[in-house]
């Protein structure tokens, strides 16, 4: 089992399928699994030479949207990457949550 669905599973007590469908977005974007990894071990964000996307760091992100851990985070920035006008569009409205 990778280090994201050990986390997930374990950490964060989702259901192994359900970890799947959460690392599933990570999984095609190395730098973004490989930053969210650094994250798992160390518990902060990467300071030096982060992933921008967009603008925004992880650690932007995280300020931005402080109810978010890692996993929220990084998922957000495959949003960022994938469909970059909807990923500006939650920031500009706040992270409004439902």
């Amino acid at each position: 089992m990778n280090k994201i669905v050990d986390y997930l599973v374990n950490e964060r007590k989702q259901k192994y399928e359900v970890a799947m469908k959460i690392v599933t977005p990570l999984e095609k974007h190395d730098d973004i699994r490989s930053e969210f990894e650094y994250w798992l071990e160390k518990r902060e964000y990467l300071q030096d030479n982060p992933i921008v996307i967009e603008g925004y760091s992880a650690k932007d992100i995280s300020k931005l949207a402080p109810f978010m851990d890692g996993v929220g985070v990084y998922n957000f920035m495959v949003t960022l990457r994938e469909r970059p006008e909807s990923g500006k569009k939650i920031i500009a409205d706040g992270f409004k949550r439902k």
